[in-house]
């Protein structure tokens, strides 16, 4: 466990988060350590397994922007679910095979010689 000092807590404040984020810190007081800072997913995962609830305004999650980019094969990937099912009967039936090699070709001469 990476240890803090109060006084470091005072002057680098954002690096002693930045480290709390990764993983539960000491903060320590006078040579001994005082309290431990956390990542607040931690907190809420050390509270669920004592079988205790999570305060409302720490449980609730940010909402994930995902940035659109039109997929190449022409499915509505905005729905992943219904895109992915679709995605999977176009391919066993072969509907897409064409435009699903030329996409690998695309991808193994970026990556250089992916193999399937």
């Amino acid at each position: 466990m990476q240890m803090f000092t109060s006084a470091d807590l005072q002057r680098r404040t954002g690096d002693v988060q930045a480290s709390a984020t990764e993983a539960p810190v000491a903060i320590t007081d006078y040579g001994k350590p005082r309290n431990v800072m956390l990542s607040v997913t931690e907190f809420a995962r050390l509270k669920r397994a004592a079988g205790e609830g999570v305060p409302e305004e720490l449980a609730a999650r940010r909402r994930a922007f995902v940035r659109h980019v039109p997929d190449p094969l022409g499915y509505d990937v905005r729905d992943l679910g219904t895109a992915a099912r679709q995605m999977a009967d176009d391919a066993l039936s072969g509907r897409t095979g064409e435009a699903v090699s030329a996409e690998l070709a695309a991808v193994r001469a970026r990556f250089g010689g992916v193999r399937s």
